[in-house]
C-alpha cells in the first residue's frame, strides 16, 4: 500500500506515515507531508506541494505553491523558518496559477512542471551580459538546474564545498581567469561573483574568511585544520547567537599558493594572526580551532599573549597534543596490518589526525573518497568523483601539515582552555584496495593530555564524528556551550 508501519511487541501495529512521502537529503529523513500541513496552514498559499528533485546525491526540496495573492517567497521561507528546522525549508519555488490533479481528484505530482525547466521560479533575473550568461551556463551545468538568475544564491540552490571546488575550477576553464574558492564563499551570486572575476580585484585576504560579519559580540575565530575550509561551519554558526560574528581561517585552495605557505605551527600561526591583526586590531580574541587548527590556535595564543593581547577563550574542537614520542611509525604496513597494536594505540587522537595526513599525502584520491563517503550525508553527494576537485592541493596540504607536525614542540599555555572531544572516532582499515574505518574510544589519558601544558583545562565530551560535529544534526549542544563560554568571556574582559 505504500504505508509505513513499526509492528509492535504486543502485537498491534504503529502507523508511521507514507514511503513515498519520506525522503532523504543531506543525511535529513524529511517528511514531504509535513512542510506540505504547514505551508497550507500559513494564510500565504490556497495550496501547496512540495518535492524533492535532482539525482540521488543532489536533491534539492522545489514548493509549488498556487498563492492567495502576490506570491512572496521571503515572507513564506521566513513563515517556515519559525515552524521547521532550516533543511527542511525549501530554497527553490515555483509559482502556479493552479495544482495539476488525476482523474481521481488528487494531486498529480507526476505533472508537476520541473524546477528548471519552468520559467516561473520566484524572483528569476535574467543575465544582462555576455558574462553574466556565461557564468549562468556554468553554474546550471554544476548545479545540474536549468534555469538560474543572477541574483540567486549559489548555497541556496545545493551547493557545498565540492560543488565550489568544480565551480572554480569550470570557471577557470571557461573563463581564462583565476578565481579563489573564497571568492565563491563571499560572492554567492552570479551578479557579485561575475562584477569579482571581472574586476580582478581579489579579497585582500585567501587566509580569513568572513562567515558571519554581522553583531555586536566579540568576534569568534575558527581555525580549519589541515585540508580543511570554512564551508565546514557554516551550517553551525547558524545555531550561534544572532549577534555572534564568526571569521574562520584556512591554508590557500591554490595548489601554486602553497607553495610560499609556511611549513610549521609557528609559521602557520604567525601568518593567521597577521591576517586578524588587520581586521581587529585591538581584540580582546576568541580563538577556536578544529583538529590541527586547535594546535594552531593554541600557538597563536601563545604568541599573542607575548605581545600584550588579551586572549578572552581558547578552544579546541576534536584537537590533541603534539607529543615527541611516535606510538608507531606512519608505514602503510603498521596501519593497516597490525591489529592488535591498532586496538591498543590508535585510540589517540593525535595518531588518527597523523594518519589522516599520512592518508591524504599517500593516497590522495581514497582519501578524498573516504572524507566524501564519511560526510556524503551532510553535503548531499552520493557518487565520489574526485577528478572534480583539485588534488593537488589537498596532496601538497598534507604535506605542509605533515611537516609542521613532525616539527612542534608543545609549550605552556598560562590560561585556560576549552577542549571539546567528539563521542565517536574511527581508525582505518584497508580491505580490497578500498578505505574503510571502524569504531574506536578515546582514552582519559588522550581527553587529559592538554592539562600538561595549560593552566586550566575543561573538557566537554560532545555529539557526533571527529569530521560531523558542526553538522546541525549534531552541534545544538555545542553551539550552547560554545556560544555560553564567549558571553561569559566577553562580560569578563569588559
Amino acid at each position: 500500500t505504500g504505508d509505513l508501519g513499526r509492528w509492535l511487541p504486543d502485537g498491534n501495529i504503529e502507523y508511521l506515515g507514507r514511503i513515498d512521502d519520506q525522503i532523504k537529503i543531506r543525511g535529513y529523513r524529511i517528511e514531504l507531508g509535513e512542510i506540505e500541513n504547514v505551508l497550507n496552514q500559513s494564510g500565504l498559499v490556497n495550496k501547496a506541494v512540495v518535492l524533492a528533485k535532482g539525482d540521488n546525491g543532489n536533491k534539492r526540496l522545489v514548493g509549488y505553491v498556487v498563492p492567495k495573492e502576490t506570491f512572496d517567497k521571503q515572507e513564506i521561507q521566513s513563515y517556515l523558518g519559525t515552524k521547521l528546522p532550516e533543511y527542511m525549508v525549501p530554497a527553490l519555488w515555483v509559482e502556479l496559477d493552479y495544482l495539476p490533479i488525476t482523474a481521481n481528484g488528487k494531486i498529480n505530482r507526476k505533472a508537476l512542471p520541473d524546477f528548471g525547466a519552468t520559467a516561473l521560479i520566484a524572483g528569476y533575473v535574467a543575465p544582462r551580459t555576455a558574462s553574466e550568461a556565461l557564468m549562468a551556463e556554468i553554474w546550471q551545468e554544476v548545479l545540474e538546474v536549468d534555469k538560474i538568475g543572477i541574483e540567486d544564491n549559489f548555497f541556496e540552490l545545493g551547493g557545498h564545498s565540492m560543488l565550489a571546488l568544480r565551480l572554480v575550477s569550470v570557471i577557470r576553464k571557461k573563463f581564462g581567469l583565476e578565481l579563489p574558492i573564497s571568492d565563491v564563499f563571499v560572492f554567492p551570486t552570479i551578479a557579485n561573483l561575475t562584477r569579482q572575476l571581472e574586476s580582478k580585484n581579489k579579497l585582500t585576504s585567501q587566509l580569513l574568511l568572513p562567515i558571519k560579519i554581522t553583531g555586536n559580540k566579540m568576534p569568534l575565530y575558527i581555525i580549519c585544520g589541515a585540508g580543511g575550509t570554512v564551508f565546514k561551519f557554516i551550517d553551525f554558526v547558524k545555531l550561534l547567537d544572532p549577534e555572534q560574528p564568526v571569521y574562520g581561517l584556512q591554508q590557500p585552495s591554490d595548489s601554486k599558493d602553497l607553495e610560499g605557505f609556511p611549513d610549521t605551527i609557528e609559521g602557520i600561526a604567525e601568518l593567521y594572526l597577521k591576517e586578524i591583526l588587520k581586521q581587529n586590531p585591538h581584540g580582546p580574541y576568541a580563538l577556536t580551532g578544529h583538529c590541527l587548527g586547535g594546535n594552531i590556535a593554541f600557538e597563536m595564543a601563545i604568541q599573542l599573549k607575548k605581545t600584550g593581547k588579551k586572549i578572552a577563550m581558547l578552544g579546541m574542537f576534536d584537537a590533541s597534543t603534539i607529543e615527541e614520542e611516535e606510538i608507531i611509525p606512519a608505514t602503510f604496513n603498521n596501519y593497516y596490518h597490525i591489529p592488535s597494536i591498532i586496538k591498543n594505540s590508535v585510540s589517540a587522537v593525535s595518531l588518527k589526525m597523523k594518519f589522516e595526513t599520512y592518508l591524504l599525502r599517500k593516497h590522495p584520491k581514497q582519501a578524498l573518497l573516504y572524507k566524501v563517503e564519511k560526510v556524503k550525508s551532510i553535503i548531499g553527494v552520493t557518487e565520489s568523483t574526485p577528478e572534480d576537485i583539485e588534488l593537488e592541493s589537498f596532496n601538497k596540504a598534507s604535506e605542509v601539515f605533515e611537516t609542521a607536525i613532525r616539527s612542534y614542540k608543545m609549550k605552556y599555555y598560562e590560561d585556560e582552555i576549552l577542549v571539546f572531544y567528539a563521542k565517536e572516532h574511527y581508525y582505518f582499515i584497508d580491505r580490497d584496495k578500498r578505505i574503510l574505518y571502524k569504531r574506536i574510544s578515546i582514552s582519559d589519558d588522550t581527553k587529559n593530555s592538554w592539562k600538561r601544558y595549560a593552566k586550566s583545562v575543561k573538557i566537554y565530551e560532545i555529539d557526533g564524528e571527529h569530521s560531523t560535529i558542526f553538522d546541525p544534526r549534531y552541534a545544538l549542544g555545542l553551539a550552547k556551550i560554545l556560544q555560553k563560554q564567549l558571553d561569559n568571556a566577553h562580560i569578563g574582559v569588559d
